[in-house]
């Protein structure tokens, strides 16, 4: 008896879906199926990129580990989170019952995975930071402890933080609109300290760790170049122009994640703080674009990851030039061909393993950074 009595009263506090207009249900609608499409794209972008990234040698590294489960978080953000807000929108459009304590959840769920995501990149700028500042103490840092530590760190901050949003309440109010949006409206000094440490504060450290890292390395490059010339035959030059280029990869693809990620929050940020009186009226859905726009966020970082990083592009190149092709025989597949009798199959066998050709052509290239390996065209066809 007593639980459907709480159940009505849930029911009887979720405000009923109000009647758009024409105009107001084809916009609901493009931001549906538009919203969907981005985390159908997040999806692939951030598969390709997991798949680019899973290798034994950057499974080595400590920075594409950390890498690695910043990608992650990201794709989770297109798989459950974003998808999450759109389903409730179609439910509460369709006449279904929403329990009203159903945005305690998908808030709880919101805020963790976006604030995971801030602090992993933050603990990304961190780790370049002590590579370029503290060269000879980053073993110490690139340990599996140490990373272990870093991820779980940037899930036990947000965690940590995030209850007082929603389960402990604090003063904080969370609402869900007539039209299916769920809303989180921090209140007081509590509510401004938490905002804080889970996005000004995460997002601080990302972006002076960007630029530090940009300075030290073009720091690092400018006074060698001379030397690195004169030195063109010598190993160790071209070792340490090696490392510099690395580095300066690694800043780029952290300062343009930062400035994309600040891109993607500044209409979310303006919106909120300037409280325009139409985007938060009952039968306002203009308001829902602000997901949109966070889902770009997540789902686009990978091409930013993937545009600023010469190495990742190769391997991209590499991953697609092994998947079939429209028109492809038999041999093209790997399957073998008759030979005449006699006939000396050698060549046929690495024309048909044109990736392999290509790992082992890159190889004596870095073995020999200064005199080109002895690779022709047709190997790489």
């Amino acid at each position: 008896m007593n639980s459907s009595v709480e159940t009505a009263r849930n029911y009887s506090a979720v405000p009923p879906f109000p009647v758009l207009s024409p105009t107001m249900q084809t916009e609901l609608t493009a931001w549906i199926a538009i919203t969907l499409t981005v985390c159908v794209v997040g999806i692939f972008t951030n598969v390709l990129l997991l798949r680019v990234m899973w290798s034994a040698e950057l499974q080595r590294s400590g920075v594409s580990f950390l890498l690695f489960h910043f990608v992650a978080v990201n794709l989770l953000m297109c798989i459950v989170t974003t998808p999450i807000a759109v389903i409730l929108v179609l439910v509460k459009r369709d006449g279904w019952h929403i329990p009203s304590n159903i945005c305690y959840y998908i808030t709880t769920l919101n805020t963790i995975n976006i604030s995971v995501v801030n602090w992993s990149d933050a603990g990304l700028a961190l780790n370049r930071f002590v590579a370029l500042y503290f060269p000879h103490s980053y073993k110490t840092w690139a340990t599996t402890p140490t990373l272990v530590v870093i991820i779980a760190c940037g899930w036990i901050i947000p965690i940590s933080l995030t209850m007082p949003f929603t389960v402990a309440a604090g003063g904080q109010s969370v609402t869900l609109s007539p039209i299916g949006l769920c809303s989180l409206m921090p209140n007081g000094q509590l509510g401004i300290f938490l905002t804080s440490s889970a996005s000004y504060v995460p997002y601080g450290i990302s972006g002076a760790g960007a630029l530090l890292i940009l300075w030290k390395c073009f720091d690092f490059s400018r006074p060698r170049v001379a030397v690195d010339r004169a030195e063109d035959r010598l190993h160790e030059a071209g070792a340490r122009r090696r490392m510099a280029q690395r580095r300066l990869n690694m800043a780029k693809m952290l300062l343009f994640t930062y400035l994309w990620t600040g891109f993607c929050a500044i209409p979310a940020y303006l919106i909120i703080r300037t409280n325009f009186p139409r985007l938060f009226g009952p039968v306002a859905v203009s308001i829902l674009w602000i997901r949109t726009s966070t889902a770009c966020q997540f789902a686009f970082t990978p091409c930013i990851l993937l545009l600023s990083n010469p190495e990742y592009q190769r391997r991209v190149k590499r991953l697609m030039s092994c998947l079939p092709m429209a028109g492809e025989d038999q041999t093209s597949r790997g399957e073998p061909r008759p030979q005449p009798a006699g006939s000396d199959n050698r060549f046929q066998t690495e024309s048909k393993r044109p990736f392999l050709n290509g790992l082992q052509c890159d190889f004596l290239r870095i073995q020999n950074s200064h005199y080109p390996a002895p690779c022709s065209a047709e190997r790489f066809a």
